[in-house]
Order: structure tokens, then sequence, then C-alpha cells
């Protein structure tokens, strides 16, 4: 039986990690044409003959090395970071064949697997804290075969330079190699007599060669000798050999030092390895060279033109041509496998050796494997009508893209100006560039070339929006002001005409859209950090006028929205089917629903929870069902899939690891099939939708009812009291002293709500409790009635997971709250009677009687005197009138 479909399935990747080295291994065999390449937290097996890509998912950080076996069965990956794994591929099938979790404290920084595959050696990353670093030694056969393997060998690394590489040698499997940026390190092993490296580091000095040495990227041994290399940044070799009869005192005659320091290329040195008998060198000069283990050049691949190379990888079988030993008529010829290589502009060439031996320059550039894309993207938009989406580049690249083939369309460069967004218009006919100078450009979607072109800001586009009608363009700026375009009649043309600037908002714009009211009415909102929502009058607003702001509201300084969507439309409820609704995120993981005409808030849900709060939501219809959804991101590595209507319940919503850090843009194909993503590591992922296992999971849930909401409270004592709560609840709503016999009826009245939250260890403001109130109107609306006087158990469960806060108050929110009363910054103490008039004066004021009646609820006290002195501080005021626990003495206290 087939498996369900995920949610989200990852597609297509494109473009690859242009940071690692050594990104790439070569699994052609001479049966099939496959290369394993690094994007991000994944890895990817692309065969070149059917172009398919196979991904390796698991990793929840940026992979950091990868290698593969003598004979291609096993890959091998690992990355850096808190969730660090080790893990073992099947490269036939894509497979997970063992995964190590934390096989060093904070992942592995380089590994190289021993010529015999019986041995990995891995070099950890350094604790941020300890400054620790290790290397290790691990047995192939127990990582496949023990449950709780542990490295052979391991070894602390003395600290002061961190090792970042290591290789086995060729000729001797229990010697290595490693090397930071300035030392280099010889390894020796004698398992399983001893569990510990034996190591030297010799030195070298610049004077000794009279010249500086640039810092070391890679090492090796090379093949049938005791030399060893070590490439630096300034296109050197440092050669190192036994010092035989000049040994110094202290030291071995097999030890090895510095004997010489040899240029090969006129830039960095970016790789080196070896093959066979040959020594194998690529430069950021984009050059790949061979060498006899005498050093002397052999053969030179300088005509790729595709960037700094950043691997090269050679496949298990010679060359056709000089597989055949007939063939091979001459000595000393140059046979080599046929090899590929990955660049830093994301290139990936196959290269065939006999290539060398080509007289035209054009034969020996090698074939792409995968059109490259940007490095540095940072936003992408699918095209709204056709399989097509657009990136921009912080170089100045704007590139469209097709979906199918996978395949640049078009390209072009802004010179000397960095884009920072883009957005299409309704019907794709252009697009709008910002730029970080306050540039926009209007490009043709077809040709790229201007429209338009305007600058009326001089800080950087933060954000950029096109009217459904394709006839305003709204900007935001870094200054938090909001921009107007607008193409309107001049004389007997039509042209964009700048309407003018708002600055409405005093923190920074997290949302900027247009839409469509049902009445088909065009409406553009902002949303701000500093909790208000603007509404801008279109109508009014002209070249003359400027642009107008036509309302505004201001939530409460406890909610900091971050990111804003226009709601789907809710057309099967009567009240709310005629009205244009607004969905704002905020940071405690609320998605509240807001009336912008009634200005209030008509529902409040519990947002994803498993990762931050969401910062860009995008509806979109399904492609499989008439219903709407919504795609979301958190701030970091985490996307997914909302369900519309949303109810706050967890089973409706889901999430995945994208990318191993921020998610700097999503956008949703118009077909409704497809997510894209974008890291800032500058990859793109393609996901595939499939909404029906959304909905399906809700709908197949075997807990309904108070059982769905007793499962998200996650805490089944407070359920419990909350149910004795609402039993009593019911017997004072009939009345306590009552005779008649009493009627359970399963319900209490709605005014009694906020008692009942408050009974559970939620205290709502007058704002939250007026939120309430409306979302049990919604609630109501939802099943097509006019109001609900009486919720059910179910529905108060419902209520208290959307409204109650996922964080407890502790005392450093009453330090910071004190610190924003005015409190001296010095001490933390403000005045009592300032305290007072401050809680009878701003937000949600309480007058003499309220504040005297809460303090005998507190304290027992009738007088403030008693339990506050003439001056208080946040410690003071949490301990005696709130009735917190003394964490100072409870730790002071604690053996």
């Amino acid at each position: 039986m087939a498996e369900d479909p995920q949610a989200l399935t990852l597609n297509w990747a494109f473009g690859t990690s242009t940071t690692v080295r050594n990104n790439i291994v070569n699994l052609s065999d001479g049966y099939s044409e496959k290369i394993c390449y690094l994007a991000a937290h994944t890895a990817i097996i692309y065969d070149k003959r059917v172009r398919r890509q196979t991904f390796l998912q698991g990793h929840c950080n940026a992979i950091s090395c990868i290698t593969v076996t003598e004979d291609r069965s096993t890959i091998i990956t690992a990355d850096v970071g808190n969730e660090s794994l080790l893990v073992l591929w099947n490269s036939k099938s894509g497979a997970p064949i063992r995964s190590i979790a934390k096989p060093h404290k904070h992942g592995i920084l380089g590994m190289d697997i021993s010529p015999d595959g019986a041995w990995l050696a891995t070099v950890g990353a350094v604790d941020p804290q300890t400054g620790e670093q290790e290397i290790a030694l691990w047995s192939m056969a127990s990582i496949i075969s023990e449950a709780n393997v542990r490295p052979c060998v391991i070894t602390a690394i003395p600290a002061g330079d961190t090792q970042l590489a290591v290789r086995f040698n060729m000729n001797n499997p229990n010697e290595l190699i490693s090397n930071g940026k300035r030392r280099v390190y010889f390894w020796m092993h004698q398992f399983p007599s001893s569990h510990r490296f034996k190591y030297y580091s010799p030195p070298l000095r610049a004077k000794d060669f009279k010249q500086s040495v640039g810092d070391f990227v890679m090492s090796t041994f090379v093949p049938g000798s005791t030399q060893a290399l070590t490439a630096t940044t300034d296109g050197d070799l440092v050669v190192w050999d036994e010092q035989g009869i000049t040994a110094q005192m202290g030291t071995r005659a097999t030890d090895r030092r510095a004997i010489k320091l040899m240029r090969i290329h006129s830039q960095a040195i970016t790789f080196l390895s070896t093959i066979g008998d040959y020594i194998v060198s690529g430069g950021k000069d984009g050059f790949i060279r061979f060498y006899d283990p005498l050093l002397r050049i052999v053969a030179w691949f300088e005509d790729l033109a595709a960037g700094p190379i950043l691997g090269v990888s050679f496949s298990s079988v010679l060359a056709e041509k000089v597989s055949n030993a007939e063939l091979a008529d001459t000595i000393n010829r140059f046979m080599v496998p046929d090899f590929v290589v990955a660049t830093e502009e994301a290139k990936i060439l196959a290269v065939q050796s006999a290539s060398f031996e080509e007289y035209e320059a054009s034969r020996r550039k090698g074939t792409l494997v995968l059109e490259p894309m940007i490095t540095d993207v940072v936003h992408v938009v699918a095209h709204p009508t056709c399989a097509e989406f657009a990136i921009v580049g912080s170089g100045g690249t704007l590139q469209r893209w097709d979906m199918v083939s996978h395949a640049c369309v078009a390209s072009r460069t802004f010179p000397k100006q960095t884009p920072t967004k883009i957005a299409y218009s309704r019907d794709g006919a252009f697009m709008v560039v910002g730029f970080e100078g306050g540039y926009i450009n209007i490009v043709n979607t077809a040709d790229l070339q201007d429209l338009h072109t305007a600058r009326n800001t001089p800080a950087k586009i933060t954000a950029v929006a096109c009217s459904t009608t394709g006839e305003q363009v709204a900007l935001a700026d870094e200054t938090h002001q909001v921009l107007l375009y607008a193409y309107m009649p001049y004389k007997h043309i039509m042209r964009w005409e700048y309407i003018g600037k708002s600055q409405a908002h005093h923190a920074p714009i997290v949302g900027l859209r247009f839409g469509e009211s049902p009445a088909g009415q065009t409406r553009m909102f902002s949303l701000g950090a500093d909790g208000r929502s603007v509404e801008y009058d279109l109508a009014g607003s002209s070249p003359n006028t400027g642009l107008r702001v036509l309302a505004h509201k201001d939530f409460p300084p406890s909610i900091t929205p971050a990111a804003m969507a226009f709601a789907p439309p809710l057309q099967y409820y009567r009240h709310h089917s005629a009205e244009t609704l607004l969905l704002l995120c905020d940071d405690a993981h609320k998605i509240r629903m807001y009336n912008p005409d009634a200005q209030q808030v008509v529902a409040t849900f519990l947002g994803p929870t498993f990762a931050g709060p969401i910062q860009q939501l995008v509806m979109f219809k399904s492609a499989s069902s008439t219903s709407a959804f919504l795609a979301y991101a958190s701030a970091e590595r985490v996307v997914g899939l909302l369900a519309w209507p949303m109810d706050g319940d967890p089973a409706r919503t889901m999430g995945l690891i994208a990318h191993p850090g921020e998610v700097r843009a999503i956008s949703i194909s118009y077909d409704g099939r497809k997510l894209l993503t974008v890291g800032a590591e500058g990859s793109i992922n393609m996901w595939d939708i499939s909404t029906a296992t959304l909905e399906a999971a809700g709908e197949s849930s075997k807990v309904t009812g108070v059982q769905r909401w007793e499962q998200v409270v996650g805490d089944s004592a407070l359920v419990n009291d909350l149910r004795d709560y609402f039993y009593y609840a019911q017997v004072k709503a009939q009345g306590e002293d009552a005779m008649a016999p009493r009627q359970i009826s399963g319900t209490v009245p709605a005014a009694m709500v906020p008692d009942l939250m408050r009974a559970a260890g939620f205290y709502p403001s007058e704002a939250d409790i007026a939120n309430i109130n409306n979302h049990i109107a919604f609630i109501a609306h939802s099943r097509d009635l006019d109001a609900m006087e009486a919720i059910s158990f179910e529905d108060l469960l419902c209520l208290y997971v959307n409204h109650r806060p996922l964080t407890e108050v502790t005392q450093e929110d009453i330090v910071k709250a004190f610190i924003a009363l005015g409190a001296n910054p010095n001490n933390g103490r403000i005045g009592r009677d300032q305290l007072m008039s401050l809680l009878q004066t701003i937000g949600e004021p309480m007058d003499n009687q309220e504040l005297l009646q809460a303090l005998q609820a507190l304290t027992g006290a009738s007088k403030l005197s008693e339990v506050m002195p003439h001056s208080v501080d946040a410690q003071q005021f949490a301990t005696d009138v709130l009735g917190f626990e003394d964490t100072a003495a409870a730790a002071s206290a604690t053996p």
C-alpha cells in the first residue's frame, strides 16, 4: 500500500552550497551517471541521464562536509550545530543506513574515509564555551552494526588554531593529516592497543622561507612518498617531508618539517586532493591542474570559465577510451577517470579527462550538468498566471525561471544597485523591483526592460506590493514610510506617477498589502511592529494631495505584530461573507482575524508553536479542492501550511524545516500546487503542496470534541480543574440557593467565561475580554447563529487554548514593565504614588475603589501603605503584592 503524500514534499532544489569545500561527490560507475552535491541542509543525488533529483533529508543544520566510499555505495554527510548528525546513506536508493546524533558535541567540520573503507576520521566543531576540539576515528563496521557506537580513537586537539580538514595517508592508513589556518598536525593511531592519537605539529615561520605564508586551506599526502602537501591562500604548496638526519633535539627522524614553498596558482588554492598517482589542485583562478609525485605538472584545465573551484570528484571507472589497454600505447600518458567540478558560482561541470588533448579551447570547457542559479538570492515571487518565478540577488541580478524545465528564461543585471524586493502585477505583465538606495524599477516581464524608474526615498525598500488592478504600486522603506505610485492619464497618454508618501508608523513595517473587498473595492493596508494598522485612502490620494490615511487602529502595547495577510473569504458565513478581514500575526504566536471597518478583532487563533512567530503569511486556493489555505514562514528554518477556516487546532497545521537558517521569502505558484522558499544561504526549494493530506489529518482524527481540545491544552490536571469550575458555574448560573431540581444543560452563560479563565490562571485584560466576546460571536456565526448566550465545555477549552498566553508572566516581565512606566533605571524603583497614579490613568485605567479591592484580594490588606513602601521596585511588587515566589531568596536557600 502506497504511503500518503506529505502536505509539503520537496520537488526541486535550485542552487548549491557555495561556502562548503569538497561539496560534491561523483557516483558515476560506468552504469549510471550520478552525482551527489550539497544544497544547505540537503544532499542531492542528481541523475544526469534522466534529470532527476533524489533528496537526502534529515539534517537540521547546513551540511558541512560530504564524502563517499571507494565503491560509491555509501554517502556520508555531517553538519555543525545543536542537533548535529552524522548520516550514512545508500547511494542507490537515497535511504539512510545509519544516523548518529551528536557524533561530536557541536558537530563535524571535516571528515575523510580511509582508502580501504574501514575507517572514518572526523574533526569536531569547536565548543564555543570551552574552546575544545576533538579528532576521532570511527570503525565503519561498528557504525553500521552497533547500536550505541562511539569512536575507537579520540583525542583533544591543542587549542590555538581550529582544525578544518582531515585526510588519510593513502600509503599508511594509520596516519592522518589535519590543518587549520596556521597549523598542520600529523596524527598516528595504534588501535586497538591505544585509544589515543599520537601527534606532532611542525612549526612554519615566514622567516624560514624569507616570504609570508598564506592561510592553510587543505592538505594531502603524496602518493608513494613520505611527503605531504598543504595548500595556501597565496597559491603556494607547503611541502612537508621527513627530517632524516637533520632532526632536531626532541624530534624524530620520521617527523616531518616544511622543506619548501612552491607556487602553483596565481590566486588562492581552493582544492587539493589526489587521484591515483596524481595530485589535483583547483584554484580561485578557476584552473584545475594535475601534478605527478615529483610535483611536475602533467595536465591542466584552464578553459572551464566557471569560477573559483570548490570541489573535484572522479568517477569510479576510467574513461572508456583509456579503459582498453591496447589504446594506452604510449608510456606516461595522462590517464584519469572523467570528473565533475563544482564552483563558487554554483556551476557543476562534467569534464572528460581526454578533453585535455583537444586543440580547441571550446572543447576543453566541460559540459554544464545543472544550470546555475545566482548564489545571493534575496527574494522570490511566483508568476501569477504561469509556471514561472522571478528572483533577485543582492549582486544586482534579476532572473525569470521556468518551474517545469528548471531553466532560466530571462536575466538582467542592474549595475551598481542592490535589489531587495520584487513583486508581480496581478496579470504578470510587469514586475516591480525595489533597491537598497530607494530606487524602484518597473520592468516588462517579457524582456525585463524598464517601463519606469523612480526614486522618492533614499532609504532601503523593505516591501513592494501591486494592486489587484495593476494600476497602483506601494512601497515600504526602512524609515517606516509607505509610498504610492499610480498608473494614470497624463495629457494624452498613460504613465506612472508618484502619488506621495505617508509615515504613519514609528517602527518597521511588517505588512503591506493590496486587496479587494467582497464588493470589489481595492483597498490598501499596512501593519507596523508598533502595533498600528493603517488603511490608506486610495480614492482620495493624488499627486496634488499626496498619500492620505483613511483610518488607523492601535493595538495594545502587549501585541507586537509580525506579519499580515488578507483573510480568505468566509463565503459560508452569513455574517462575514461581505466583510473585509485581515489576518494579523504577532510575536505571541497568535493569529488575529481583524475587521478594519469595525476596527475590532473578530477572532483570535493559536498559531504554530513549533517554531518562532510567523513572519510571512500567504493565502492561496487549493488545487485539489475549493478550500483556501495559508502558507507561512517563521523567521528561521520553518515553513508550513494552515487549513482554513482556522480554529486553533494544531492538527490543522503543519510545518517542516525548509532551510537551516533564515527564511528570506516564500511564494505560491499560480495554480496553488507549488511553494517556493528562499534561504539565507541563497538556495531555493520548490515544494509540492498536497492540501488533501492536511484536510484528511483533521477529518480522520480519532480524537474529536472535548478530547481534541484536552490534548491541545496538554495538562490533564488543569482540564479537570476547569471541568470542576465549569460544573460549579452551571450551578451558580441557576442559583446556589435554588430549591428547584437542578437542570444541567451542559452550558454556562458566556458572561462567565472571563471568570473561568481567571480560575484557570489566565487573567485577561479588558481588551482580552472584548476579544473573547467577539470570538464567541464568531463561533456563533460559524454555526449560522445570530448570537450565542451560553457556551459548552468544548467551546470553553477552545477559547482558553486560543486566548491564553503561551508563556507565563515572569519577574523579568515585571521589571521591564517598571522601566517602561518610568522607574529609575539605576535601581528600578518607582514612587508608590506615581505607580498608583499611572495605574489609574494609562492603559486600561482602574479607579481607586478597584485598586483597593484588588489589593485586598491579593494581600488581605485594606491600605496600600501596609504592603507597599513609599518607593517600590519590581521585586518587592512581585513578591509582596502579586505573590510571586522570591526567586533570589529561594535560590540562596537551596543547598
